[in-house]
């Protein structure tokens, strides 16, 4: 423990340890399409009034505390871990989230639940490339892959261990074609490295 919930800062982000547990009743009767890796038309209503009941101030948007209230309820992530989801999600860097992006990190979290990350990130490769490319440099490098990839369960030692693989340019960059390609290797390594003892 030590963390105090709800506080007003950011905090710098640890290395992730483990594998990301989510626990949350509400969610546990939510199952992404298996073709599509998005929800029904029913379980996004359900999304959506649950993001009205976190939406307090009913401005159609959550703060980085919301937020930080509910991430900590549902998931064992660090504060730095949540924070750093928030600022990931948080494309237009406005401070809040709108629903969009809330439901987004619901079918996240759904496919890591469910260990359909691979299913998750090859359906949606452009919006999770777009999203660990942090500076928007249309590239992403294994400091942002490993940065953000414990949102999707990935450990610095797969992410580290083919990213050289996949650069075929050399430039310490992954583009969106290396990066597609990578990111199932990623996942295939990490179960390999799980397998073991």
């Amino acid at each position: 423990g030590g963390e105090e919930p709800c506080a007003l800062y950011h905090v710098t982000y640890p290395a992730a340890a483990a594998a990301m547990k989510i626990n949350s009743r509400f969610l546990r009767h939510f199952r992404l399409d298996p073709v599509y890796s998005l929800l029904s038309a029913r379980e996004v209503v359900a999304v959506l009034e649950l993001f009205k009941a976190l939406d307090i101030r009913q401005e159609m948007a959550l703060d980085d505390i919301q937020f930080y209230c509910f991430m900590h309820a549902i998931t064992d992530l660090s504060k730095g871990e949540i924070y750093k989801v928030f600022d990931m999600l948080d494309v237009d860097r406005s401070g809040l989230l709108d629903f969009n992006e809330f439901y987004l990190l619901i079918c996240i979290l759904l496919a890591v639940r469910d260990k359909q990350e691979k299913q998750f990130i090859y359906r949606h490769s452009r919006t999770v490339f777009d999203l660990m490319d942090e500076d928007g440099s249309n590239s992403v490098s294994a400091d942002e892959f490993e940065q953000f990839g414990f949102l999707f369960n990935f450990q610095g030692r797969a992410v580290r261990h083919i990213f050289k693989e996949f650069d075929v340019s050399g430039d310490q960059e992954l583009d969106y074609q290396e990066f597609k390609m990578f990111a199932m290797a990623c996942i295939d390594k990490q179960s390999e490295l799980e397998e073991k003892p």
